[in-house]
């Protein structure tokens, strides 16, 4: 793994890891496009299932209320998480919780799995392309994957206005996966795949509360100097510039929800073939 992926899922693991006790408060996109993923699952019987990221463990409780008798592997990179995760499925005797990273999936995850999902992971990955291939290989010869990933114009808001005062301003959602590039990922691994965009929005009623939103999910802009603010005068001034350009504060996330299977007789809209 090169050094730079290895400081990044450090850095990750440490932000979801401080989030993990505040998640669920401020999460409310996440379990919105959690409860979106629940409602394209087919209703049909799932023996094994893979979870990736399960942080604080809300969509695997879906996953395992919805699914009764299958069997859940949940893993996420966070122990922290892990251990929240555990707590909330302790009446589930079918379901395993267990340190991870779904990047690089250690021996002991092997499958065949008949479902592999994830709700706001895969946007991390530094080689999706690759991490996809990796789950159609362990994948039963009728299995699907679903998952849910934001897309680079998630927080365009937020981003346009921190560039107009910091180009030093970095938000992680800048370098997350276009649409056409996840449609070519998806088209190269299985015979039947689509891609479907959702956007969410919400309103804040200042600056301080989106950006406390976005810490207590794990996810924050960042200076590699330090904090990219660092006096009330200064916020001020960003939500001044905010407001101008967008009338609130108003943020939008962009999402895309991923399918694909193995067999050619998995029912599945799909998408324009990637340009």
């Amino acid at each position: 793994m090169k050094g730079g992926s290895v400081c990044l899922k450090a850095r990750l693991t440490q932000s979801f890891s401080r989030a993990a006790p505040t998640y669920d408060t401020y999460a409310d996109v996440q379990s919105e496009t959690a409860t979106c993923l629940i409602a394209r699952l087919k209703d049909r019987e799932y023996q094994k299932i893979l979870e990736i990221g399960c942080g604080t463990g809300f969509y695997t409780l879906m996953l395992a209320q919805k699914f009764l008798n299958s069997h859940i592997l949940a893993v996420d990179i966070s122990p922290v998480m892990v251990a929240e995760a555990r707590i909330k499925l302790a009446g589930y005797s079918g379901v395993r919780l267990e340190k991870a990273d779904g990047e690089h999936l250690p021996a002991f995850i092997s499958g065949p799995f008949d479902l592999i999902t994830a709700s706001g992971a895969l946007h991390w990955f530094e080689d999706l392309e690759k991490t996809i291939q990796q789950y159609r290989r362990i994948l039963s010869p009728s299995g699907s994957v679903l998952f849910a990933l934001f897309g680079p114009n998630t927080l365009f808001e937020l981003n346009k206005t921190l560039r107009v005062f910091d180009n030093r301003i970095c938000l992680p959602v800048n370098s997350f996966p276009k649409e056409t590039t996840l449609q070519g990922f998806l088209s190269r691994a299985f015979n039947e795949w689509n891609v479907k965009e959702l956007s969410l929005s919400r309103t804040y009623p200042d600056l301080l509360s989106l950006l406390r939103s976005l810490k207590n999910t794990g996810v924050a802009p960042r200076m590699e100097t330090g904090p990219f603010v660092r006096t009330r005068a200064g916020m001020l001034e960003i939500e001044r510039g905010y407001k101008k350009h967008f009338g609130s504060i108003r943020a939008t996330y962009q999402i895309f929800i991923c399918e694909g299977s193995k067999s050619p007789n998995h029912q599945i809209t799909k998408s324009p073939n990637p340009q």
